[in-house]
């Protein structure tokens, strides 16, 4: 009986190896069906720049879900989260305020992209709400139970900006120096920021601006759908997606740390040392 026993629970691990190997393979991000689109209070027919499988950002593929529809990003983002960690995500798509279904469910998700903010940081002198000039990864204020509330991955846009307090005053310049001295420099010149903490103390001395695109859509539109990768490892981060980092004039990545991360969990499944 111990033999039978034994051989029993052998041959139950070998059946339990494939479900483990594929378990963080299911964290792969795919664009999300129209229906469960409206579901959760966003109209499919609206959203800008939807990833369709055919625009070298996604790939067809088959979904894990059944709220997933046969497209998968291959685009991959890096972004710290509130508390400077480093996370991946990718963008399915914007909208604009008309975006949201007419119903409970829209106001629902309205609510939410309004909860869950995207720090953006323009390099200076570019367009202050732009998306197309980067001087840094992004932040992403991922508290309040982001993986289990924002079942779309919806952010609003804040483009964030130092200050002529923070650039000309002894003071301001002081606390500049410090934080670059922990976190480096942006591309233009002025320092990382990787933590929430981090902007609100920066914003509460008035040496930074946030910013919002206008809710009239003439600027752009103001939420995201940007889904996180909740786990990357084992194969949450796929043969063959790329990574779009901020690059130094050289080429280099401006965070190294992300690209190395990046290639470690894509080729072995696991964070990089």
């Amino acid at each position: 009986m111990k033999k039978l026993a034994m051989l029993a629970f052998m041959l139950g691990a070998l059946v339990a190896l494939p479900l483990m190997a594929r378990a963080d393979v299911e964290d792969r991000l795919f664009d999300f069906t129209d229906a469960y689109y409206r579901q959760n209070g966003v109209e499919p027919s609206l959203i800008a720049g939807r990833r369709n499988g055919a625009d070298n950002l996604s790939v067809f593929d088959t979904p894990f879900f059944s709220s997933q529809r046969n497209v998968r990003a291959i685009l991959t983002l890096p972004a710290y989260d509130h508390s400077g960690n480093p996370v991946f995500w990718t963008v399915m798509g914007e909208l604009f305020v008309d975006g949201f279904t007419n119903n409970r469910a829209g106001v629902r998700a309205r609510q939410i992209g309004d909860t869950y903010l995207e720090y953006v940081f323009p390099t200076a002198g570019s367009n202050p709400v732009g998306l197309g000039s980067m001087r840094q990864s992004v932040i992403l204020d991922m508290r309040n139970g982001y993986f289990s509330n924002d079942k779309l991955g919806l952010w609003t846009h804040v483009w964030i900006s130092y200050t002529e307090k923070a650039l000309n005053t002894r003071d301001g310049m002081r606390t500049l120096a410090d934080l670059a001295r922990r976190n480096g420099n942006s591309l233009d010149g002025t320092p990382i920021i990787k933590t929430v903490s981090e902007l609100d103390n920066l914003y509460s001395k008035g040496y930074i601006a946030k910013r919002l695109r206008k809710m009239d859509g003439s600027e752009g539109a103001v939420y995201s759908i940007c889904p996180v990768i909740k786990d990357p490892t084992d194969g949450g981060i796929a043969p063959d997606a790329f990574l779009g980092y901020t690059r130094n004039p050289d080429g280099t990545p401006l965070e190294p740390q992300f690209l190395a991360n990046f290639n470690s969990l894509k080729f072995t499944g696991d964070w990089a040392d």
